[in-house]
């Protein structure tokens, strides 16, 4: 049977309903348990809080976002987290340490803080907690040893921002005339004893807290430095709601000129930071005994990890897992099982992790949209052995993957591995337990609970 026909086959397969399993009561604690911190054998768990989520607890406190006096008020006393071209402002020889300023320091690139209302404004909503100049964003409050008032509305604890320090006209995202604009003058002389710091291996090494708060702060000023110009019409935007909301200066003009551009009427998408949700997903055989990994070509040498993707509108995340791999790796799956989920502030991504169970009678094909370099089926006792000694990355290796992610070739030619499939001298490094496709991997080679898992697909 020609290969064409033989995926049109698996896709009619695809349209079968497959069996739902619905939670008994007894069972609810299964699919939402009550706890609230990550366990001590992550391995052991079913359900947990993967790195860069569940911490740190700020209240975001979006409610004030647009109350310009609020938010001047919060920045003093306040901690910033200072970013320059992404990177984050460490300890000089400890990446691992956020280097974080007060108010003082960062004066020249605040200003004035965030702009309100003047009274004769004719659109209020287009003057809120205004900003002029560099990116400033509000995180939350740390309320962590701060007894629960009885009024909601008086916040305790400490502020924390996030604040973009790379010079005026620099960087991937400057757009022209901000080297000229006065309101981009103001310049950030980072301390003698902090270095600037790779995102990648730096986030991966700080605490849980501290990871929370970077995965909380890098995205939306990276979303706030790629938006500088409205998608409607083209012109310039600027910042507003704490850093949590970009509008077309043609929002501040007059009613004509608000007119022009109807990004001013009606609530649009692109004027708040997006989050990309990606499908990320433990693909077994139908034994359950072997893992379905692959390698993209630019990744560093030796490193297999679950096959993603990007969640399509109109998907469900079951969906988006048997499309993917089936595009990925010519296999098709049948039932399908979320397991966690976890924010990736590369730039602004959820990953929904799922484990899933491939049908049985089926041979791995790379040459559907060519994107993976090898995909194999790898038994439990070489992902184990890889889990528990592969998993270091060098700052050479966050580069690989940085630059494997932005420079993506679908166009490549796909590798066909010829070795026969109990050889697996190749695999030697998996991603490590702060991203969930090594969480994922572990669950399935490491954890006790295995068998569950995998009886439950």
């Amino acid at each position: 049977m020609p290969v064409l026909l033989q995926h049109l086959v698996r896709l009619q397969r695809l349209q079968r309903p497959y069996p739902i399993r619905i939670p008994t009561p007894a069972r609810y604690s299964t699919f939402w348990p009550l706890r609230t911190a990550v366990p001590m054998d992550v391995h052991d768990s079913d359900t947990f809080i993967n790195f860069y989520a569940g911490a740190p607890p700020l209240n975001r406190l979006s409610f004030q976002r647009s109350k310009a006096d609020v938010l001047n008020a919060h920045l003093e006393g306040a901690k910033f987290l200072v970013f320059s071209e992404g990177r984050p402002l460490v300890h000089k020889g400890k990446i691992s340490s956020p280097y974080f300023v007060d108010l003082a320091a960062v004066k020249p690139l605040v200003g004035a803080g965030f702009l309100a209302p003047s009274p004769d404004a004719e659109n209020e909503k287009a003057e809120e907690s205004r900003r002029e100049g560099c990116i400033l964003v509000f995180v939350g409050v740390d309320e962590r040893g701060c007894p629960p008032g009885e009024d909601v509305h008086i916040t305790h604890g400490t502020p924390y921002f996030a604040i973009d320090a790379t010079p005026a006209g620099t960087g991937l995202y400057a757009v022209k005339g901000d080297a000229e604009d006065p309101a981009r003058q103001g310049r950030f002389e980072a301390p003698a004893d902090s270095e600037w710091a790779d995102a990648r291996m730096s986030a991966s090494l700080m605490d849980a807290w501290h990871a929370g708060l970077f995965a909380a702060a890098r995205p939306i000023v990276d979303w706030n430095a790629r938006n500088r110009h409205c998608p409607a019409c083209g012109r310039r935007t600027y910042s507003l709601w704490g850093g949590w909301k970009r509008s077309c200066v043609t929002a501040r003009g007059t009613p004509e000129e608000r007119k022009s551009c109807f990004s001013n009427t009606g609530l649009h998408n692109f004027g708040h930071p997006r989050t990309d949700p990606v499908i990320i997903m433990g693909i077994l055989d139908e034994t359950g005994d072997r893992m379905l990994l692959g390698r993209n070509k630019s990744w560093p040498k030796g490193m297999y990890s679950c096959l993603a993707g990007f969640i399509e509108p109109g998907e469900s995340f079951e969906e988006a897992v048997r499309r993917e791999v089936l595009e990925e790796a010519g296999i098709v799956v049948g039932p399908v099982r979320y397991g966690s989920s976890q924010p990736w502030p590369y730039p602004a991504n959820l990953m929904v992790g799922c484990f899933g169970r491939a049908a049985g009678g089926q041979s791995v094909c790379l040459d559907l949209d060519n994107e993976l370099e090898d995909a194999q089926f790898f038994p439990r006792s070489v992902v184990a052995r890889v889990a528990t000694s592969g998993s270091k990355f060098t700052k050479e290796d966050y580069n690989q993957l940085d630059e494997a992610q932005e420079n993506r070739d679908v166009n490549a030619p796909a590798f066909i591995d010829p070795r026969p499939m109990d050889k697996f001298e190749n695999f030697t490094k998996c991603p490590p337990e702060t991203a969930i496709a090594g969480i994922l991997m572990r669950q399935w080679a490491l954890g006790t609970h295995a068998t569950h898992l995998v009886s439950s697909l």
